[in-house]
């Protein structure tokens, strides 16, 4: 976030903060002459459902899609490995083509988001309170168009409240005070575990079905059907047993010793 708020110049106060019914306008489609300029120089970090909605719509498997589009990062504070679009030789997100995006139905959250940034206080008086913001580059001529949005209507266009529902319990794994505490130290068996409960689905399910998994946790056959069928609801599993994995939460039941 400082990152972002750092290379676009801003200063955020009360009178920059925006609520859902905060209204700007903007537009962005081809007739512009900064059409796809946005798509360059940036960092994209990506989440969970981001990799699953893209790797499925390049028809590639998880593994695949990790090592060909993205590249990893290691956060200062949590020392947690994320994920951020791996950008072409130009500096431009590959997936942009001069008519646009080719994956435009399936794009990242932060793309989905834009021009609107969003933010959540650190602070302790404001702890699960957030907030956004408008991202406004000199070269963008979208402002100046005549749509108005309110922030709840640009989030509903955007699909936004589908990938947060997809991505909530894994954005309280990642915003747990107990990842930035500087007494903790993850060691190499956490950090694959973090990665591969976020991001290497076709890992995790192996993990599930391949491993002594199903002998530890009482998972009943209809939920066993789900989790091979439906990779939302495999994803899904994978984030509530990270809760358990990293903070003894009780989202597994044990089977009877």
């Amino acid at each position: 976030m400082d990152k972002i708020l750092n290379k676009i110049g801003l200063n955020l106060d009360e009178e920059t903060k925006l609520t859902n019914d905060s209204t700007f306008r903007f537009g962005c489609h081809k007739g512009l002459a900064c059409y796809n300029k946005c798509c360059g120089d940036l960092d994209i970090f990506l989440t969970p459902y981001d990799v699953l909605r893209m790797k499925n719509s390049l028809g590639l498997s998880s593994a695949e899609f990790i090592s060909e589009y993205t590249e990893p990062v290691i956060h200062n504070e949590s020392k947690l490995p994320f994920l951020k679009l791996k950008l072409g030789e130009s500096g431009s997100c590959r997936f942009v083509t001069d008519e646009g995006c080719f994956t435009y139905e399936d794009r990242p959250l932060a793309c989905r988001y834009y021009p609107v940034g969003f933010g959540i206080y650190k602070n302790d008086a404001a702890v699960g309170s957030d907030f956004y913001f408008l991202i406004k580059e000199e070269h963008c001529k979208g402002f100046e168009q005549e749509r108005e949005w309110t922030v709840a209507e640009w989030r509903k266009t955007q699909d936004i409240d589908v990938y947060d529902d997809k991505n909530k319990v894994w954005m309280d794994i990642i915003l747990n005070k107990k990842m930035y505490s500087p007494d903790l130290e993850p060691d190499e068996k956490s950090l694959k575990m973090f990665f591969m409960g976020s991001y290497d689905l076709d890992a995790f399910r192996s993990f599930v079905f391949e491993s002594r998994f199903l002998e530890i946790f009482d998972v009943d056959d209809e939920e066993q059907a789900l989790l091979k069928n439906d990779e939302v609801e495999l994803m899904q599993f994978a984030h509530k047993w990270l809760q358990y994995a990293l903070f003894r939460k009780p989202t597994m039941n044990l089977r009877d010793a």
